[in-house]
């Protein structure tokens, strides 16, 4: 007889089709996982351990979410020690090791549907230091394909597509060394930090935040201080949407660390992230000296020579930063030339997510105002943005912009006005994270 814990896992097959573990899997929650495969085959933490190459006590850590897996590796031996089949892989994010038959029956697996089976997992292990460099070129046109699809549309129908590619990555860190594995490093820091902010956008802060900290932790290796910053910035920019305020400004104070080493671009966007912590606070002295500082590196910026990861971070989007921390302390009538400021400069390109939000903040500063005529010519602009757009801050405004906006319900404009804007926003309905 084995020992208890050297006894294999055996999960029932329709276990890996229940919704919940179908779920637990999309977002790759392994103590999900574990639980379920606890609670429904019986097995204790040991005997899932040793399946899966993890201590008694990683494994209890993992069930009770103290720890977050996040590594290609664990992922895969997971999927190995639990024989995970083809579509709980896939939807796990790993590749397939085997060909489903179809219909329930056996069917016979031909040479060439082998080879088209096998066919990622077989490029993944194939890949090499030599190789790398044409992958990580051919992900960058992707990535930068998928970063202006994101901007007009919004994250839900990128987030698999770019989670797909995380696997292809980690691989190539793996695998390249020289003067190549710091152009690897850089990309898969971008990417990582790129699907944090798809998960941000969702409101999904939870998997963002465990994205951005992958995306540090390759920063970290780098040893590139502005990158660095910038992603310690984005970790401050999650921190603060999830409510955690505090750890916002402190998470900001740590991207300015070396400001000597970053380009005015970077330390304008880092202000601005510290000057609306700040105003969520109430700190109005701070906020204001952060925005005004924001907007004169801005400035700075559009100069600058050298590229960095915010070029968006430009006088308009600083303006429109400072007008929301003016909303946030209850300074709408502040707010409101600052916006208009913004919207003088605004360049209309493919930000439309940016111009949504900045349209539906300019109409919310005119509603608490009590300027109804402006709120509502501002809504109308902003209707023809939000057909295909899906986002969690607009669609945070908007319900705000509503709120302030129902004091002139008995206005039969108005009223016909939010009926169709309630149509509209309907297309916000983002799926669960």
């Amino acid at each position: 007889m084995p020992a208890e814990g050297a006894e294999p896992v055996v999960v029932p097959a329709d276990l890996w089709k229940r919704r919940e573990m179908m779920s637990a899997l999309t977002i790759r929650d392994i103590g999900h996982v574990f639980r379920l495969v606890r609670q429904y085959v019986g097995v204790s933490q040991t005997r899932i351990g040793v399946a899966v190459g993890l201590s008694q006590g990683k494994v209890s850590e993992i069930m009770k979410g103290a720890v977050q897996v996040t590594s290609f590796e664990v992922f895969e031996r997971v999927a190995e020690g639990l024989q995970m089949p083809d579509l709980a892989r896939m939807t796990l994010g790993l590749a397939p090791r085997n060909t489903v038959p179809r219909s329930g029956h056996q069917e016979e697996v031909t040479a060439e549907s082998q080879v088209r089976t096998d066919l990622p997992s077989r490029y993944l292990a194939n890949l090499t230091g030599a190789s790398s460099r044409a992958v990580i070129s051919g992900l960058r046109h992707v990535l930068a394909g998928h970063i202006q699809a994101e901007a007009i549309m919004g994250p839900p129908l990128l987030i698999r597509a770019v989670r797909s590619q995380i696997p292809v990555v980690a691989q190539v860190c793996q695998v390249t060394r020289g003067t190549d594995r710091a152009e690897a490093l850089t990309f898969a820091s971008e990417l990582l930090e790129f699907c944090g902010w798809l998960h941000q956008d969702i409101g999904d802060f939870a998997h963002a935040m465990m994205w951005t900290n992958k995306a540090l932790d390759y920063a970290m290796e780098l040893g590139d201080q502005r990158i660095i910053s910038y992603v310690l910035m984005r970790k401050s920019n999650i921190a603060i949407e999830s409510g955690d305020h505090g750890h916002g400004v402190g998470l900001a104070n740590a991207a300015l660390i070396q400001p000597q080493a970053l380009t005015p671009r970077l330390r304008a966007v880092i202000l601005r992230t510290r000057a609306i912590a700040n105003a969520h606070l109430g700190d109005a002295a701070s906020s204001g000296a952060d925005s005004d500082a924001a907007l004169v590196e801005a400035i700075a910026g559009t100069t600058q020579e050298e590229d960095d990861c915010a070029p968006y971070c430009t006088p308009a989007y600083v303006a429109m930063e400072t007008g929301a921390t003016r909303l946030l302390l209850g300074q709408a009538a502040a707010a409101i030339p600052i916006f208009e400021s913004s919207r003088s400069q605004w360049s209309l390109t493919s930000q439309a997510r940016d111009h949504a939000l900045l349209l539906a903040r300019t109409a919310t500063a005119y509603a608490v105002a009590g300027e109804r005529d402006q709120a509502c010519s501002l809504i109308e602009e902003a209707m023809p943005y939000l057909h295909a757009l899906r986002s969690s801050r607009v669609a945070s405004q908007l319900t705000t912009l509503q709120t302030h906006m129902s004091q002139w319900t008995k206005d039969p404009y108005v009223a016909e006005l939010l009926t169709r804007f309630d149509v509209t926003t309907e297309s916000f309905s983002l799926p669960a994270p």
